[in-house]
């Protein structure tokens, strides 16, 4: 509370200070730190009043008197040359009369109908949540639009649109204003939910655009070092992308996949040419260094920042379902699914391509070879859709 009267005594405002339950050497020691004090008393700029004196001098709270007592000290206010009235004040105690729910929502009311717009007037109202019942504090939530709490501003969801309570069901006037609330929260986060898929979508289309451009450079280096990579890795990229697509799976993978498939390859830009385009068989030593493509790869691309989990999927496109494969015999599914897409794409491709070492399979040819190997070199559930929905299609 200080720190508001502090903020308004900045402004140029008259201020009320109506005691209640609160510290008021605490209060005072504060505003001594940040304002002058003893000159805002003297000039009248700031008032402490008990509540009695500001509420009810009668012994009972009377929202109108109230609020022609807000309207007479604001107009006094501004003919004295300040710029508006702050007032801040406890008035839970009146929840203690039986009509005290009726007589805040009277007083809210017409702050809200004659005073907020009308006149420079600000108000903030104080509660000790340690103080008072549940259902007093219920009430209190239930008539103020903005609530601080834990040093936080809030807009209250909670809040009812008040009106006069003469001839008003109060309990009926909660129900259909709790239930107006409910609709108007779902409306609010419908709109934001609506607002960050959109903020979502978009970033992810600007992520995508920076993957897509790395991984193209990526490319660009198989190229120069080897056409036939290239062109075969795109067509891998391609049939995998076509399996996922086939398997239901969402965007985020299937993006995945397709630029996996892209740079599969990439480790063998660091094996020489003859060895890749060797006609004859490969030596044990050979062969040895072919295997390790996937982890050259691997840690080539992990050192581009977000192509971690594309690393790992390169690592593992040479595994085996039955765990013989490289470089790390993992097997089922151990082994990512990515990765088990695009073994059998890039089988396909190899098997109906022609190679210096041999002629290319018919497609008829590849196709049995898949089915042959689903469930030793291949998820066998993968093959069947590959087979099924895309090379016997193709």
């Amino acid at each position: 509370m200080a720190d508001y009267i502090i903020s308004r005594i900045n402004k140029n405002e008259k201020c009320f200070f109506i005691s209640g339950d609160i510290d008021m050497q605490l209060i005072i020691k504060r505003l001594k730190a940040f304002i002058d004090f003893d000159g805002s008393i003297n000039r009248g700029q700031l008032t402490f009043l008990d509540k009695n004196d500001a509420y009810s001098k009668d012994g009972k709270f009377k929202p109108e008197k109230m609020i022609a007592l807000l309207k007479k000290l604001t107009d006094e206010a501004i003919q004295n040359g300040y710029k508006g009235f702050s007032i801040t004040g406890e008035i839970s105690w009146v929840l203690d009369y039986d009509d005290g729910f009726e007589r805040i929502m009277d007083y809210e009311n017409m702050l809200n109908s004659e005073i907020f717009g009308f006149y420079p007037v600000s108000a903030i109202c104080r509660y000790n949540i340690n103080k008072f019942s549940s259902n007093m504090i219920k009430n209190i939530i239930e008539v103020h639009p903005i609530v601080i709490w834990e040093n936080e501003v809030h807009e209250n969801p909670f809040y009812f649109e008040l009106s006069n309570t003469e001839n008003l069901d109060v309990e009926k006037f909660q129900v259909i204003s709790m239930l107006a609330a409910i609709i108007k929260y779902t409306k609010i986060k419908s709109r934001f939910h609506d607002e960050i898929e959109s903020a979502e979508k978009k970033y992810r289309k600007l992520q995508l655009k920076q993957l897509e451009n790395i991984v193209f450079t990526l490319v660009e280096l198989l190229e120069i070092h080897d056409k036939y990579t290239r062109k075969h890795s795109v067509t891998v990229a391609e049939f995998s992308k076509r399996i996922a697509k086939k398997m239901q799976l969402s965007e985020d993978i299937i993006d995945q996949i397709y630029y996996a498939g892209i740079v599969h390859d990439i480790g063998k830009t660091v094996i020489s040419k003859e060895v890749i385009n060797k006609k004859g068989k490969l030596t044990k030593d050979e062969f040895e260094i072919i295997k390790k493509h996937p982890i050259d790869g691997c840690k080539a691309l992990k050192k581009v920042e977000g192509l971690s989990h594309i690393a790992n999927i390169v690592l593992q496109h040479h595994e085996r379902w039955d765990g013989t494969g490289y470089p790390c015999n993992l097997n089922g599914e151990n082994i990512h699914l990515e990765s088990r897409i695009i073994a059998i794409a890039d089988a396909y491709d190899a098997m109906t391509s022609d190679r210096p070492y041999r002629k290319a399979f018919s497609k008829e040819e590849a196709i049995d070879e898949i089915r042959i190997n689903a469930g030793k070199q291949f998820d066998p559930d993968i093959a069947i859709i590959a087979i099924e929905k895309v090379f016997k299609n193709m």
